[in-house]
C-alpha cells in the first residue's frame, strides 16, 4: 500500500455531505454511490476489503468490481490533494486515512464522552455547532438494502449523540437560557417525553404560560396521531405546573461528598424505549399466536411501569424494518425481535434484544411453555419474556451508569446506581443506596421507582443491618412507600415495597394485600412473587409460598435475591413437612454469593432438621466467621415464625447448641 501525506482537508456528514479544501467546499459528483464510499470509508477508518464495499453497495451487478473501481477514480478528485494520497487501496482493501481529514462525525463520536460527562457549555456547543442536519442527509442509495441499513444505524446513532449532548447542555444552562435548547432537543427527539416535560417548566418558570399551554396541547395530539398513549405525559405535565414555583432544593450525595441543586435536572426521568417487533412464525397457526404473544408482551412490559414501550399498533405497523429504521422511527434504545415456533405440544419463543445503532445483539433468551398455557389469562409465556427483557435491560441501563461521574447522573442513572448498591448488603453500600435513591428523588419527585428502592433500604436496616434501631427504620420503611405510592398508585414496585414494610409492621394482612395488588398489576413482576412467597412462608399459607417462590425463580432465574427466594421456598417445605427437599433449597441459598447472615442460618439450621450435621456444622463454622456473636434470638426477631415452624427451628437449634 501506498503511505499517505498529512494535509488538511475535512469532510462533513453530519447534515448534507460536503468536502472541503483550503476553506471552500468542492463540487459533489453526481454519482450517489461515490458520495456513499466516501462516508463509509470516512467513518470506517480503517482498511475495508473490496469484497465488503461491493456488497455493500451493489446488490445486483454484472461487475461489481470495476464498477467499485470506477467509484474510486472518481472519489481521488475529493479526498486526494495535490501532495496528499489520502486514499489508500490495493488489490485487497481500500481505505481513506482518518488522521488526515478532519471528518465531523468522527470528531463527535470521539469528544462527545468527555463532554458529556464533565463538559463546559462551550464544548457541547462546540460539538452541537458541527451538525447540520441528519447524518448524510438527503442520501439515499437504490438496490443497496445493506448501505441503507447501515445509513439507518449511524443516523440513529448520531441522533442519540446529538440528543444527549443537548440534553446536558439544557441541564447546565441557567432556566431563561434553555428554551431554544430544548424546542432543538425536541425537533431531534420528538417522542421524549422528558424533552416536552422540561420545555413546559422552562416556558412557566419564565412565565410564557400561553406558549406552554399550547405546547402539551400539540404535544399530546401528535403523540395520539403516531399511536403513542400519551396519559403518563398528560401526568408529567400536570405535575410539572403543579411544581411551578417551587423554591430549589440542595440535596447533598453524602457517601459521595457532592452537593447537587435540587432543581437543576428536574426535568423528568429519562427512561429508555422499547419497541418489540411483533415475533415470527411460520405456520399461519404460529404466525397468529405469535401475534398474540406479542401483544402480551407490549401490554406486560408497560404494566411493569419501568421501562417506556411503544404500542401495538405501530410496533405491527414497523414490522419488518430493519432494527435502526424501526427504532429511528420511534426514538427506541432497544429492539426486541424474535420467533414463536411450536415443538409438539409446546410454544417455544426465541427473544432477541437488540441495540439499534450498531445491530449487536446484548442478550437472547428462549422461553416455553405448554400450547394450552399460552393463552390463558396469565400468559406464562408472555410473562417470562417480560421478565427477561426487562431485566437485562436494567443491567444495561445499571452498568452504564457506573461509568459516569456521580454529579452528572439523572434521575433514572442515579436510580440504577443505588439498587447496584441495594443488593450487596452491607451497611456502607445501603448507605451510599440511599445517597443515590435521595439524588434520584430530588432530580425527578415522580420517579416511584426510587422511593421503592428507598424503603428497601430502610427494610435492609430494619432486618439486618441496624437492628437496635429497628422501629425508626420500619416507620421510615413505611414513609417512603407510601411516597411511592403517591406519586405513582399503578406502580407494582411501590405496592411491592409497601407490602414489604408492613410485613415488618407485623401486619400480615395488610402486606398479603400489597403483595396481591403487586402481582396483579404486574404478573410478570418477579419481586413481588418472592415477597408475596416470603410472607406466606412464615405466617401464611405454605403452598402459597412454595409456588409463589417458584413463579419468582422462573421469572428472574438470575435474581439478586436468588438466596431469599430460596429461603422462603426452604420455609414452605418444612412446614410442609419436607425437611430433605428443604434443605436442598437452604443450602443452595446459603451458596449464594450475596446472601446475608440470616440467609446462612436458615442453611444451618434446616440441615441440622434435615439430620445433615456434618453439613450443618460446617455452614454454622462459615456463619460464625462471619458473625462471631450470632444468636437464635436474632434470628427468632428477624422472622415472625408461626409456632409450628418456631418449634422446628427451637429444636435445631438446641441440636447444634446455638445459644
Amino acid at each position: 500500500m501506498e503511505m499517505a501525506i498529512p494535509s488538511a482537508g475535512r469532510v462533513l456528514l453530519l447534515g448534507p455531505l460536503q468536502v472541503i479544501r483550503n476553506g471552500s467546499a468542492l463540487s459533489q459528483p453526481p454519482s450517489r454511490k461515490v458520495r456513499a464510499l466516501l462516508a463509509y470509508l470516512a467513518v470506517a477508518g480503517r482498511p475495508v476489503s473490496r469484497e465488503k464495499l461491493c456488497e455493500l453497495l451493489w446488490d445486483v451487478a454484472d461487475d461489481p468490481r470495476g464498477e467499485l473501481r470506477w467509484c474510486l477514480t472518481k472519489l481521488r478528485s475529493l479526498v486526494d490533494g495535490p501532495a496528499a494520497i489520502r486514499l489508500i487501496a490495493d488489490r485487497k482493501q481500500v481505505q481513506i486515512e482518518a488522521d488526515a481529514l478532519d471528518v465531523d462525525a468522527l470528531r463527535v463520536a470521539r469528544e462527545a464522552p468527555a463532554a458529556l460527562s464533565g463538559g463546559a457549555t462551550s464544548d457541547l456547543r462546540s460539538l452541537l455547532a458541527l451538525f447540520r442536519g441528519d447524518f448524510l442527509e438527503g442520501l439515499s442509495v437504490e438496490r443497496a438494502p445493506s448501505f441503507e441499513n447501515w445509513l439507518a444505524g449511524q443516523r440513529h446513532r448520531f441522533d442519540q449523540l446529538r440528543q444527549q449532548l443537548l440534553e446536558r447542555l439544557s441541564v447546565l444552562l441557567p432556566p431563561e437560557d434553555r428554551i431554544d435548547v430544548l424546542r432543538e432537543l425536541i425537533e431531534v427527539a420528538p417522542f421524549d417525553e422528558t424533552a416536552h416535560v422540561a420545555l413546559v417548566r422552562a416556558l412557566t418558570g419564565n412565565a410564557f404560560h400561553a406558549e406552554a399551554r399550547q405546547h402539551i396541547d400539540a404535544s399530546v395530539k401528535r403523540f395520539q396521531s403516531e399511536g403513542i398513549d400519551p396519559s403518563s405525559l398528560r401526568a408529567a405535565f400536570a405535575t410539572a405546573q403543579q411544581q411551578r414555583g417551587k423554591p430549589a432544593k440542595t440535596i447533598r450525595l453524602q457517601s459521595l461528598g457532592v452537593d447537587v441543586p435540587g432543581q437543576q435536572q428536574a426535568v423528568g426521568t429519562r427512561r429508555p424505549t422499547l419497541l418489540v417487533i411483533p415475533l415470527d412464525g411460520t405456520t399461519p397457526e404460529e404466525i397468529a399466536d405469535a401475534g398474540r404473544v406479542t401483544s402480551d408482551v407490549i401490554f406486560g412490559i408497560a404494566k411493569l411501569r419501568s421501562v417506556s414501550t411503544i404500542a401495538w399498533s405501530t410496533a405491527s405497523a414497523l414490522s419488518g424494518q430493519a432494527p435502526a429504521v424501526a427504532a429511528g422511527r420511534v426514538n427506541a434504545q432497544y429492539v426486541a425481535d424474535g420467533r414463536l415456533e411450536r415443538h409438539g405440544s409446546d410454544y417455544v419463543a426465541s427473544i432477541e434484544l437488540i441495540e439499534p445503532a450498531s445491530g449487536r445483539i446484548f442478550w437472547a433468551g428462549e422461553f416455553s411453555c405448554n400450547v394450552g398455557e399460552a393463552f390463558a389469562a396469565a400468559n406464562p409465556l408472555a410473562s417470562q419474556i417480560v421478565a427477561g427483557l426487562d431485566a437485562e435491560i436494567h443491567i444495561i441501563e445499571r452498568n452504564r451508569s457506573l461509568l459516569l461521574p456521580p454529579i452528572s447522573l439523572d434521575a433514572w442513572q442515579a436510580y440504577h446506581r443505588g439498587v447496584a448498591n441495594m443488593y450487596r448488603f452491607t451497611s456502607e453500600s445501603n448507605r451510599q443506596a440511599q445517597a443515590f435513591f435521595h439524588h434520584a428523588i430530588a432530580h425527578d419527585p415522580t420517579f416511584s421507582r426510587s422511593y421503592a428502592g428507598l424503603s428497601f433500604t430502610h427494610f435492609q436496616n430494619a432486618f439486618v443491618l441496624k437492628t437496635r434501631e429497628r422501629e425508626q427504620e420500619i416507620s421510615l420503611a413505611l414513609t417512603t412507600a407510601g411516597q411511592g405510592l403517591e406519586v405513582d398508585p399503578s406502580d407494582p414496585a411501590a405496592h411491592w415495597a409497601m407490602g414489604r414494610a408492613l410485613w415488618l409492621r407485623r401486619d400480615r394482612e395488610g402486606a398479603i394485600t400489597a403483595l396481591d395488588r403487586a402481582t396483579r398489576l404486574s404478573p410478570s413482576y418477579a419481586s413481588a412473587h418472592y415477597s408475596l412467597a416470603m410472607v406466606h412462608c412464615q405466617i401464611g399459607d405454605p403452598v402459597c409460598a412454595v409456588e409463589a417462590a417458584d413463579t419468582a425463580a422462573l421469572l428472574s432465574p438470575l435474581d439478586p435475591m436468588l438466596f431469599a427466594i430460596f429461603g422462603a421456598r426452604t420455609f414452605g417445605l418444612l412446614r410442609l413437612g419436607k425437611a430433605e427437599e428443604a434443605a436442598v433449597f437452604a443450602l443452595r441459598g446459603a451458596e449464594q454469593p450475596n446472601a446475608h447472615i440470616h440467609a446462612r442460618a436458615i442453611a444451618v439450621l434446616t440441615l441440622a432438621t434435615a439430620g445433615r450435621m456434618d453439613e450443618a456444622d460446617a455452614e454454622w463454622t462459615r456463619l460464625k466467621h462471619l458473625q462471631p456473636a450470632y444468636t437464635f434470638r436474632q434470628f427468632e426477631d428477624a422472622f415472625h415464625l408461626v409456632d409450628d415452624l418456631r418449634r422446628i427451628y427451637q429444636k435445631a437449634a438446641k441440636a447444634m447448641h446455638i445459644p
